[in-house]
């Protein structure tokens, strides 16, 4: 298996950058949000952790900067009927955390916003993955590795926070987004940041 490959951007397109490394060049597959986040920021050398997804006739390369996207991915083309352009589609509309509440609250709804997945198919994803990886003190855990997402006490907060408001009738999505808007959040109670939550939304 290719871990990651670390190279400097050749080309972006529309679906998929290549990296130049030592005279090879690796075209790998990913979202939308972390190509346009690649142009704004300028990069010309990247590691991008990655997923080599193989079929009879083809090897692609799927690849993201962070490790718990890519273990993410991993977790939906496990899902019947998610293919890997169904989990790029699902991780380019959501963060794994918004995945992850999305989840674990049964939102299949917002799951299905992603392009080519139906509503069937983001009920499985709900069905077949909640349970599967969990957001711990450790951080966000998928399998058999974490990758640090913050304080036990803060990731307590935020989600009893996002509850409250999916309680209300938002989205996760729009939970989480709201949440992300507030500036000191990690030291705040679940009052005080679903008061400042609300004036996001």
């Amino acid at each position: 298996m290719i871990h990651y490959v670390k190279g400097r951007i050749i080309e972006t397109g529309r679906e998929s950058v290549i990296l130049d490394n030592q005279g090879i060049g690796y075209e790998v597959y990913t979202t939308g949000r972390v190509l346009q986040d690649l142009i704004r920021k300028g990069k010309e050398e990247i590691l991008l952790y990655t997923h080599l997804h193989i079929k009879e006739d083809e090897w692609t390369l799927y690849g993201f900067p962070d490790r718990s996207d890519i273990q993410a991915f991993r977790k939906l083309i496990s899902v019947s009927g998610i293919g890997p352009k169904g989990a790029l589609s699902i991780l380019n509309i959501m963060s794994v955390e918004e995945l992850y509440y999305a989840i674990q609250s049964g939102d299949a709804k917002s799951i299905a916003k992603a392009q080519n997945v139906g509503p069937k198919t983001a009920q499985r994803v709900v069905v077949d993955l909640k349970g599967s990886f969990e957001i711990t003190g450790a951080g966000l855990e998928t399998g058999s590795e974490t990758y640090g997402t913050g304080d036990t006490a803060d990731r307590n907060v935020i989600s009893e926070t996002a509850e409250a408001l999916t309680a209300l009738g938002y989205s996760n999505m729009d939970a989480l987004r709201a949440i992300r808007k507030v500036e000191g959040a990690e030291s705040m109670t679940v009052e005080q940041l679903l008061s400042a939550a609300l004036r996001h939304l």
